[in-house]
């Protein structure tokens, strides 16, 4: 075991791929969600009505603290084209006669165009888009209160918004996308560190004991060898987990309410598992070149397919499989279990059994090796 300890700190390499490289993504992935809240998305305005109105709804719709409009277009083409070419997150059409119809009572629609493949965007456009027509309809309500009957302003505004409703975005706990990404994305990251990992330290040792190919290392190997060459890499994994969920859990302070045993346990077998794939893609490629295309293709959609952002329910047959043959997404699945709905060990068995499974490449391997 020696041996490979000191084969490890003598590559830096390695020692980049396995361990400080992901814990730079992590932060750089932390810091670009830090802000917790969408805010000042680039929209653009095509107002076909100019009217005072019209103007209102803009200024209304700049105002939220979600959007920004950055430009008022003169056509529907010219806003479309820069949603095309990605220089705002959508658009909006204000009709002809806006404000006429709404005078005369009846109800013209302001139409809102925004890319859904952006879903959490999207999600937050949405939202203020109909946020701000609420405003907007409520302020209408109010002048017309005012214009119909003798009233007061508190009774024209009790009257058009009987119920009111108090968002602050900065600190709604329920606004807050930065538990609810980071929690996932980091196992994400941790899954690539580790299987991408595991095809270098083999790409290593290869070099180094002077064999031509990766399989060719493996199967010169002991099965005490094997051992040893996978728990070093394991108490690697391991650490490289520990510090990510513990800036998670203990730095940013996200909740946590399971039970400590059972998430260290699904992170031991996480790490077993992901060092299983890795090494079972480095052996049956036995090129470092096709390994690492393959366990990139392989691991890099994983946030796609976790069902975080996306419901799997709703996911077609491919998408479906792939979050099946992912460890990441049961173990997310547990972690949410545990740190969320504080979840107990036996509760977490289902997926931790899952994962096991992945496990059987690595010992199916070892069976070929001399004892």
């Amino acid at each position: 075991m020696k041996t490979y300890w000191r084969s490890y700190f003598t590559s830096p390499w390695v020692m980049a791929v396995t361990f400080v490289l992901p814990l730079l993504i992590s932060l750089v992935i932390w810091w670009i969600f830090s802000s917790n809240v969408v805010r000042e998305l680039p929209i653009d305005v095509v107002d076909l009505d100019q009217s005072h109105l019209s103007r209102m709804m803009i200024r209304d719709y700049d105002a939220t603290p979600t959007l920004s409009v950055k430009s008022i277009q003169p056509n529907k083409e010219k806003a479309n084209l820069a949603l095309t070419k990605g220089d705002n997150y959508g658009y909006i059409i204000i009709p002809h006669d806006f404000e006429k119809n709404v005078m005369l009572g009846k109800s013209p629609k302001i139409t809102g165009f925004y890319n859904g493949q952006f879903i959490l965007i999207a999600k937050q456009i949405n939202s203020a888009l109909m946020q701000t027509d609420m405003t907007a309809q409520a302020k209408l309500s109010v002048i017309k209160q005012l214009s119909i009957k003798e009233t007061t302003w508190t009774q024209a505004i009790n009257s058009a918004v009987p119920i009111k409703v108090q968002v602050t975005p900065l600190f709604n706990l329920g606004s807050n996308y930065n538990q609810f990404l980071v929690s996932a994305i980091l196992p994400a990251i941790w899954q690539m560190a580790v299987i991408v990992g595991m095809l270098w330290a083999m790409q290593n040792e290869s070099v180094r004991t002077g064999c031509n190919s990766l399989r060719e290392w493996f199967d010169k190997q002991e099965r005490l060898s094997i051992f040893n060459f996978t728990l070093v890499y394991f108490c690697i994994a391991m650490m490289l987990g520990a510090v990510l969920f513990y800036f998670l859990y203990g730095v940013i302070g996200f909740p946590f309410n399971g039970s400590i045993t059972a998430f260290i346990l699904n992170m031991s077998l996480m790490s077993f598992t992901c060092i299983s794939l890795g090494i079972a893609i480095g052996y049956g490629t036995n090129d470092i070149v096709k390994a690492m295309s393959i366990s990139g293709a392989y691991t890099a959609p994983s946030f796609a397919f976790l069902g975080v952002t996306f419901p799997v329910t709703d996911m077609n047959s491919l998408a479906t499989f792939w979050h099946s043959i992912l460890p990441a997404s049961h173990f997310v699945r547990a972690q949410i279990e545990l740190s969320n709905y504080g979840d107990s060990l036996v509760s977490a068995f289902p997926n931790i059994g899952v994962l096991t499974l992945f496990t059987l490449p690595l010992l199916l391997l070892s069976l070929k090796l001399k004892k």
